[in-house]
C-alpha cells in the first residue's frame, strides 16, 4: 500500500472511525482496539478500494469488528459467573456498562446510523451512503432507534431527537 494514501485516509477518517468504535463498544480501550484493527485491515486491503468507497468500507469494517467483539463479550459474560471471577468496578466501568446496556436493544446497523446522525452530525444522505441504504431507509432506521432509546432513557436525562438534536424534558 502506498504510504501517502494510508496517511491521507488516516488523516481524513481516523478520528471519525475512532469515535464510532468508542461509541459502539462503549469503552475507550475496546474502541481504540477496534479502530486500530480497522486501519490494519485497510493497510492490508486498501489498494483494492476505490477512493470514493473508502469511508463506507472503513465504517463497515469497524461495525463488523465491534459486532464480533460484542458477541465474544456476551459469551464471556455467561462464562465469568460460572467461573466465579470477581472483578473490580470503577466509575468508568459503570459508565461503560450503562452505555452498553442502553445501546443493547439496538442492532449494530442501528448503532452505526444513530452514531453517524447524532454524534458525527452527518446528513441522512451521508448516513445512507455510509450504511449502504436508501436515504428514506436511513431516516426510518434512525427514527425507530431513537424512539426505542427514548423508552429506556431516564426521564431527567437529555433526550436525542430523531433529527439529531437534544431536548431536555
Amino acid at each position: 500500500m502506498d504510504e501517502r494514501r494510508f496517511e491521507t485516509v488516516w488523516r481524513e477518517h481516523g478520528a471519525s472511525i475512532l469515535r464510532y468504535c468508542r461509541f459502539a463498544m462503549a469503552s475507550p480501550e475496546a474502541g481504540e482496539d477496534a479502530a486500530a484493527e480497522t486501519f490494519a485491515r485497510f493497510l492490508q486491503r486498501g489498494d483494492s478500494i476505490p477512493d470514493d468507497k473508502v469511508e463506507a468500507w472503513l465504517f463497515t469494517v469497524a461495525r463488523n469488528l465491534c459486532r464480533s467483539h460484542q458477541r465474544r463479550a456476551s459469551r464471556w459474560a455467561s462464562i465469568v459467573p460460572v467461573l466465579g471471577a470477581a472483578t473490580e468496578t470503577s466509575v468508568q466501568d459503570e459508565y461503560e456498562t450503562g452505555l452498553a446496556e442502553l445501546l443493547a436493544p439496538l442492532s449494530s446497523g442501528e448503532r452505526l446510523a444513530v452514531y453517524l446522525r447524532v454524534v458525527e452530525d452527518r446528513s441522512f444522505a451521508e448516513v445512507a451512503r455510509l450504511t449502504g441504504k436508501s436515504e428514506d431507509a436511513s431516516k426510518k432506521t434512525v427514527y425507530r432507534a431513537l424512539t426505542r432509546l427514548r423508552a429506556v432513557v431516564p426521564q431527567d436525562s437529555p433526550i436525542v431527537t430523531p433529527r439529531g438534536g437534544v431536548e431536555h424534558e
